[in-house]
């Protein structure tokens, strides 16, 4: 059966958390809830494909995540979903057909990030990595499995005296990432990117599913890390660090406290790497492996309508400059 678009006031909420839930790749970031976080409106909103069987139960669903830009919905990644799946028990469905669908209604795809990649020729399609470290062979073999650079670093961390806080206060979390790392993104960060972390922040600690820790020195704190746990797997979804931190290697000690901590369960943790080699490094640096998606792109747009497009991403680049 093909699936339906669907807009996001139409879908069964409990029907749709429920197949995300029980797919045979379950992800935090496919639950309705998270998405909501993720793609505020009025300048995000998602929709959906929606596969019934023939008592119109869910049986697969693909989120379809939209940004509005220059006065059109465009399929756009959102920050804190790295990628996105179509969730189903069927771990062999084929999920070109759903993307297809998305193509078809849809004439632009800024970026679109899958789990698994489609086979679809009017695509372009790059390879990305997260780097994931399984937790479940013990602490003793993830410490082997470190580099010497990093063990060498956590001895340093563990003689100097942090004190490792948990909390529930995105702030100085906030605060670190806006006077030790925003400056270095392209563009900045706006403000909408905090109010929208802080908020999803809210919805994760409602459902018991996020782990906000510090590391202070001398009553003063200068790192931190949050991270969100659901179905077996620890993302770590969002870091910062001051220059005494990054000297220090707080960011190594609150890791490596966390994976000691939970070290023989059955979890996954996900570094959730950017595309940057530095801090892919880092993260390897812990024994994690590579894992893969794909990040889609494509364009239908009329000629007319991409002369639009690239004027108005001249003229904002422009503008920024003064």
């Amino acid at each position: 059966m093909s699936p339906t678009l669907l807009r996001r006031s139409q879908l069964d909420t409990r029907a749709w958390d429920d197949c995300v839930a029980n797919a045979s790749h379950p992800l935090l970031y496919g639950y309705s809830w998270y998405l909501d976080a993720v793609l505020p409106a009025p300048n995000w909103q998602w929709q959906a494909l929606v596969q019934l069987d023939a008592q119109g139960r869910y049986t697969a669903v693909m989120p379809i995540p939209l940004r509005r830009k220059a006065r059109r919905w465009v399929v756009h990644q959102p920050l804190f979903c790295p990628f996105l799946d179509v969730f189903s028990r069927d771990a062999q469905l084929d999920p070109t057909p759903f993307v297809a669908a998305v193509v078809q209604q849809f004439r632009y795809g800024s970026r679109l990030a899958l789990r698994v990649q489609p086979t679809l020729a009017t695509l372009t399609v790059q390879t990305r990595t997260t780097h994931v470290l399984d937790l479940s062979v013990g602490y003793a073999q993830l410490l082997t499995n470190y580099t010497p650079d990093r063990r060498l670093n956590r001895q340093r961390a563990h003689r100097q005296p942090w004190q490792l806080i948990d909390s529930t206060d995105p702030e100085p979390l906030l605060t670190l990432f806006r006077q030790h790392h925003a400056h270095t993104i392209d563009g900045g960060v706006a403000d909408w990117a905090y109010a929208l972390l802080r908020q999803l922040l809210v919805e994760l600690h409602k459902r018991g599913l996020a782990t906000l820790q510090y590391a202070q020195l001398n009553g003063q704190t200068e790192a931190g890390m949050l991270l969100a746990t659901s179905n077996g797997r620890a993302i770590y979804l969002f870091n910062a660090a001051s220059e005494t931190g990054r000297r220090g290697n707080a960011r190594t000690l609150l890791l490596d406290r966390y994976i000691q901590a939970q070290a023989g369960q059955s979890l996954i943790f996900d570094f959730e790497s950017p595309e940057k080699p530095s801090i892919a490094g880092f993260y390897r640096s812990f024994g994690a492996r590579e894992e893969p998606y794909f990040s889609l792109h494509w364009n239908r747009l009329t000629s007319l309508e991409r002369w639009l497009v690239t004027s108005r991403r001249w003229y904002r680049k422009r503008i920024r400059r003064y």
